[in-house]
């Protein structure tokens, strides 16, 4: 009997094969299934425009970037008394391959201070009071103002530069990965209570380009059905403090799945001389906001099972699973070895015995 496995994005599934040679019957199971290639990478959600390079309505006053919404984009009574407070920016993170941030900004309006305020979701303008319960960001299903996601992902990753004129005022991050429901983002909390799957909430001092790498906490005790991410930046980590004036850059934001391999030898394609392996990459090996190299996926052969004497008998640039067919050596041929497959950028491996 041999067995296939096919790897979809959350589930493995089988392609099981019997061969009866005395009586040369041949039954065969197929599991039918529709595949897409790109399924896998599908998982893994990003939310659209993390560079932020793409924008609307550009030098006007209604300017955001796409996916990404401030004031002028805001819902609630008082939506029309507020200005917008976000900006393309041409100061970009060190070692950024775009053109552009995004820069949000406070005001003074009648005397108050509005933080400057980004969201994938939605503004609501509810209150004349700056850290009023309803003045918040919320996701709005089935709409601009909401990205879908299935996975949780492991951490978020963000350039940011923040300049405050108080040297002790903190903006903040925020970032729930959320059931389905338009969740809001409270002071102080968040509702549906029982709707929240994982959460960042990050304060930061004033600080030149910085990449900040922060993992989401685990509420899947109140909700294990991801179907929303809602992330948010403030100029001030309390609404209503701070100064006019003040000001966060926002670069390359980019969620982080932590990387899995897994290895198997394609039974079909197997030869005493030569072997086809199939590598399966799952998450993420190269966030493109830390400028790495090109991943490699690296097959070596050994007798020694700490790969002192190994001979290198495949290589493969790619983040993204496949096959690679490797010729192995003359000398291996006929006796036993150890084949090791590796990733460069996430240090993993596979050990496979012979």
């Amino acid at each position: 009997m041999r067995q296939i496995k096919l790897y979809f994005c959350n589930q493995t599934y089988y392609a099981i094969c019997y061969y009866n040679l005395m009586d040369r019957i041949v039954l065969l199971l197929l599991l039918i299934v529709t595949f897409d290639l790109k399924a896998q990478d599908n998982c893994y959600v990003q939310i659209p425009n993390f560079d932020f390079e793409k924008w609307d309505n550009i030098d006007t006053k209604y300017e955001e970037p796409d996916n990404w919404h401030s004031f002028k984009t805001s819902t609630g009574p008082f939506h029309h008394l507020l200005m917008q407070q976000v900006e393309r920016y041409n100061d970009i993170r060190p070692g950024s391959n775009g053109k552009y941030s995004a820069r949000i900004f406070s005001r003074s309006i009648v005397g108050i201070t509005a933080n400057g305020n980004l969201t994938n979701g939605r503004l609501n303008a509810g209150s004349m009071f700056p850290a009023g319960a309803k003045n918040n960001n919320y996701t709005q299903r089935d709409s601009e103002f909401c990205t879908v996601i299935g996975v949780i992902p492991d951490s978020l990753t963000v350039w940011v530069r923040l300049t405050t004129k108080d040297i002790e005022s903190c903006g903040r991050i925020m970032s729930y990965v959320h059931g389905d429901a338009d969740f809001v983002c409270l002071t102080g909390g968040w509702e549906p209570y029982d709707m929240l799957c994982a959460q960042v909430e990050y304060e930061f001092l004033p600080t030149e380009w910085k990449r900040l790498s922060l993992p989401f906490k685990d509420y899947t005790h109140l909700c294990n059905e991801p179907r929303y991410i809602l992330t948010s930046f403030t100029t001030n980590k309390k609404a209503g403090e701070g100064d006019a004036g003040d000001e966060m850059l926002i670069d390359d934001l980019f969620l982080i799945y932590n990387p899995s391999l897994e290895c198997a030898i394609n039974s079909d394609q197997f030869a005493i001389d030569e072997i086809e392996i199939e590598y399966i990459i799952k998450g993420t090996m190269s966030p493109p906001n830390l400028n790495l190299p090109p991943n490699d996926v690296v097959v070596t052969i050994s007798m020694d099972d700490n790969f002192k004497d190994s001979v290198e008998i495949g290589r493969k640039t790619t983040d993204r699973s496949g096959t690679m067919k490797c010729k192995i050596p003359d000398v291996f041929v006929g006796k036993d070895y150890m084949i090791r497959v590796q990733t460069t950028n996430y240090p993993m491996e596979c050990l496979m015995r012979f």
